[in-house]
């Protein structure tokens, strides 16, 4: 998937972090009229792969161990879009080393990515075995718990990082996307205006954002939202009709049919 938006300083090198996805969805046809829901594509997305992996921090210069050679392999793999084989190398650094927590957090990227969600929660498990309050795992599980509807334990997991890190972006973010998903929108929207406070150049948070405000009729909130998304990610589809419904609740028919049509062009329809 396409590189996350607003990378953070990662916990431990080489680790990767979930956001939820920024794929093109499929538009209705023919033009909706103006509501206050989005498509049902918007409502279902939810944080799923990880996208970001973090550069290694530099160390002082040692004789490199079978099981750095190992990590780099894996690391290669999973950059040249070889799932399989990184995942193999991953699994076995970690019959070797079980309690290394950047592998197996990195290999439940990889089954998540494969549609496999039972299986990287049960990585992320491991993870917390060992190091049970690491913020980034945490907001990991959290991700993945929420992508799968099982919201009460991702909202725990989420929460639980914002008492230990109360300006993680990560978490503020996807906890505003579990809540959203829930229906609750406005008990989304602090969480989602905490999360572009903090990075203000992630596109995907203001399409959130836009999208829990236009629920919560706050149509200029969600029209300056929608349209920051659209200038942070021109090329997104998914920003740009949701622009074009706020423009027509907002009685402004031309330039959302103009919103309707781009985004249609932009999704190959």
């Amino acid at each position: 998937m396409a590189a996350e938006l607003g990378a953070r300083t990662p916990r431990f090198p080489g680790e990767m972090t979930y956001t939820p996805p920024d794929d093109p969805v499929q538009n209705p046809e023919p033009e909706p009229e103006a509501s206050a829901s989005l498509p049902f594509e918007f409502a279902e997305e939810m944080a799923a792969p990880m996208t970001h992996e973090a550069e290694d921090t530099p160390a002082a210069p040692s004789k490199p161990s079978p099981e750095d050679g190992l990590y780099a392999a894996a690391r290669k793999a999973s950059d040249e879009g070889h799932v399989e084989q990184a995942g193999a190398l991953y699994r076995e650094l970690l019959q070797q080393h079980p309690q290394d927590v950047r592998a197996r957090n990195n290999l439940a990227l990889l089954l998540d990515q494969q549609g496999d969600h039972e299986s990287a929660l049960d990585e992320l498990d491991g993870c917390l075995t060992y190091e049970p309050d690491n913020p980034h795992v945490l907001v990991n599980r959290g991700a993945v718990l929420g992508a799968v509807g099982r919201f009460a334990e991702a909202e725990e997991d989420l929460r639980k990082v914002l008492r230990l890190e109360p300006s993680n972006s990560e978490a503020h973010f996807n906890l505003g996307v579990v809540v959203s998903r829930k229906g609750l929108w406005r008990e989304a929207i602090p969480y989602l205006r905490r999360a572009v406070e903090l990075d203000s150049t992630r596109a995907v948070a203001f399409y959130y954002l836009g999208e829990a405000l236009n629920h919560a009729d706050d149509l200029d909130g969600a029209l300056h939202s929608f349209q920051r998304a659209v200038e942070l990610r021109p090329t997104n589809p998914k920003a740009l009709y949701g622009l074009g419904i706020v423009l027509d609740r907002l009685n402004r028919p031309d330039e959302a049919a103009q919103m309707y049509r781009r985004s249609r062009e932009l999704s190959g329809q």
